[in-house]
């Protein structure tokens, strides 16, 4: 009866609503009606509460369609999926995130782009063979998996689960493929597989509410307005843009080992980015970056356009400071700089990464510190924690955390490095010689870190710094040092759109520090500071931790680049470098424009 009334309900409403909306119930052949209008109203209070009794399709979430579909699928392969003369799967997992985000663009106080998006994708993972031996970690003629896809945004459990079909036949038919071409290059170059390519871990089940995206999009239209129109006040900026995103991405996990995970993340940032030229034409740039897992996380507008100005101001400096002169000596690296050379230098090397046989060759993958557990890295004085959980330090909140990595592994604090001895890394789920189970950092290609602590014993001030400094530079015969204050945030130049000799897969691959934005002259006899322009570093590796000559004893947070406009925070104290190379850039200028801007012309 109730099923009726509620029938009748959504038929009257129709008559006068023609735009009403019907959604397939999930795995049901039943539609499901919108009522609008006065019967909302009683269907919500009177109806609903008493349907939801009768009818589990009302109490399905978005959440529960997708879940429900790769379930299913999930058990119909791994019971049924089998190529004549192969193995079924014995490893099935479907990671799919529907993520909601909209993003807004202003450059001198007027609007240049807005979205409101939202997608769903799928990363399904069939593996062939077994937790010791697998179609992994060998590159074949075959892919293993057909990587991410997009997904219907609809909760349409037959849509979803077509989509999932296809995906799982056909990574199981390349995995098969590769499969049988390792174990014939394994035979027929007689090696060994020396670890397991696949640990078992403990399944976890957790599953959390969906969070809507909320977001006040005039507020934040108005903000990136506001903010950018700082900019009209220096003409001599030649391009500046603030961008704003407010994200929510809910995923769903799922495996056959058992593993259920609804998850979400949200995230802020504010990113302000602005460029110029010298005279002799070198590009300065420079961004600010603000970030938080909620709209509370990000400061006042006013402080928005107090950084501006402090961007546009350093950029009019920039622009008449003298360039450098090549130099070999002391560097003391403070605040910013010190958490980005960790993050270049330290952090980028703490992931666990596998290498992957081919017909060919062995993968090259850069491994410092893979033999190096147990041998001290750093000086004493360092501690290196990594600590997905970590929401908030001294008050203020940190961004780039989370609770699961990619392999549905709950994410777990680490102590990496214990007063200078490397003691592990972090890892996912492919064994080594080290470490024979995931700590939930997996990210697709190995381990990754996530937020990092770089701690220190050390009770030394600034003006200790100052002082070591200052005897190092007398001992070299240097009338000064420098002071690196601030790095490039890697993800400037592709925020501005420009090219970059020093771009983010420069920094990665070949161990370059981003060029220094402040790098500061500290005269030894009169401790005069002078700020220098057109700077680089010499490619560095690893081994230049071990010139960390003094350490200071209080710690900042400062927002690091990491991947492409993907940040993290990363904790760390100031230090010097006993000995480095910092030369004239020579890369070419570019020309500066003929005419003035003409808002120079209008004022």
């Amino acid at each position: 009866m109730l099923k009726r009334l509620a029938s009748m309900l959504c038929r009257s409403d129709a008559m006068r609503r023609p735009t009403w909306e019907h959604r397939r119930a999930a795995g049901t052949g039943r539609q499901e009606c919108r009522p609008y209008a006065s019967f909302k109203r009683i269907a919500t209070l009177v109806l609903a509460p008493l349907l939801v009794l009768q009818s589990p399709c009302f109490a399905l979430t978005i959440e529960d369609t997708v879940m429900k579909a790769m379930t299913d699928e999930m058990e119909r392969s791994l019971q049924r999926l089998r190529l004549d003369g192969h193995s079924a799967p014995y490893y099935i997992s479907y990671d799919s995130t529907e993520t909601d985000r909209f993003e807004v663009t202003a450059s001198l106080g007027f609007l240049t782009g807005r979205s409101h998006s939202r997608w769903r994708s799928l990363e399904p993972t069939v593996r062939v063979g077994s937790y010791e031996f697998d179609n992994t970690k060998f590159y074949g003629e075959s892919p293993n998996n057909s990587g991410s896809s997009g997904l219907t945004i609809d909760n349409n459990y037959d849509a979803i689960r077509r989509k999932i079909w296809l995906s799982t036949d056909s990574d199981y038919k390349n995995a098969v493929e590769t499969l049988e071409e390792k174990k014939a290059h394994y035979k027929r170059n007689n090696i060994d597989n020396k670890f397991d390519d696949f640990s078992k871990e403990e399944p976890e089940v957790s599953i959390s509410k969906a969070r809507p995206l909320i977001v006040d999009e005039a507020k934040w239209i108005d903000c990136a307005k506001r903010v950018s129109a700082v900019f009209r006040n220096y003409p001599a900026i030649q391009l500046s843009l603030v961008n704003f995103k407010a994200s929510v991405s809910n995923r769903s996990f799922v495996s056959s080992e058992k593993v259920r995970i609804v998850d979400d993340t949200e995230d802020w940032t504010l990113t302000i980015a602005a460029s110029t030229q010298a005279k002799d034409g070198e590009r300065i740039k420079d961004i600010e970056v603000f970030g938080g897992h909620t709209e509370k996380d990000l400061p006042e507008f006013e402080q928005f356009e107090a950084k501006a100005k402090q961007l546009a101001e350093r950029l009019m400096t920039l622009q008449e400071a003298p360039t450098i002169e090549d130099y070999d000596g002391p560097v003391v690296f403070e605040d910013q700089a010190a958490a980005e050379f960790m993050e270049q230098m330290l952090c980028d090397h703490l992931g666990s990464q596998v290498e992957s046989l081919s017909a060919d060759s062995v993968s090259q993958v850069s491994k410092p510190f893979a033999e190096k557990i147990g041998k001290k890295i750093l000086p004493r004085q360092l501690t290196v924690i990594d600590d997905p959980f970590a929401r908030e330090y001294n008050g203020a909140p940190l961004f780039g955390g989370y609770n699961f990595d990619v392999q549905g592994v709950r994410a777990k604090r680490v102590v990496l490095v214990s007063k200078g001895v490397l003691k592990t890394l972090c890892t996912d789920r492919s064994p080594t010689k080290y470490s024979q189970h995931s700590n939930g950092h997996a990210n697709g290609f190995g381990g990754s870190t996530s937020i990092v602590f770089v701690t220190s014993d050390s009770k030394s001030t600034k003006e200790d710094l100052v002082a070591r400094a200052k005897e190092l530079a007398k001992e070299a015969d240097l009338p000064y040092f420098l002071i690196a204050k601030r790095l490039l945030d890697p993800n400037a130049a592709s925020m501005l759109n420009m090219p970059d000799s020093v771009a983010l897969n420069t920094v990665v691959e070949n161990n370059v520090l981003p060029r220094p934005v402040i790098l500061v002259k500290h005269w030894v006899d009169t401790d005069k500071e002078e700020m220098v322009r057109g700077a680089r570093f010499e490619p560095q590796t690893v081994r230049v931790l071990k010139d960390i000559d003094m350490i200071g004893g209080e710690e900042k947070a400062s927002m690091v680049g990491r991947g492409v406009e993907n940040w993290t925070h990363l904790i760390c104290p100031s230090f010097i470098i006993k000995s480095m190379e910092v030369n004239k850039d020579s890369s070419t200028r570019e020309k500066i424009p003929l005419l003035e801007n003409p808002l120079t012309e209008n004022k």
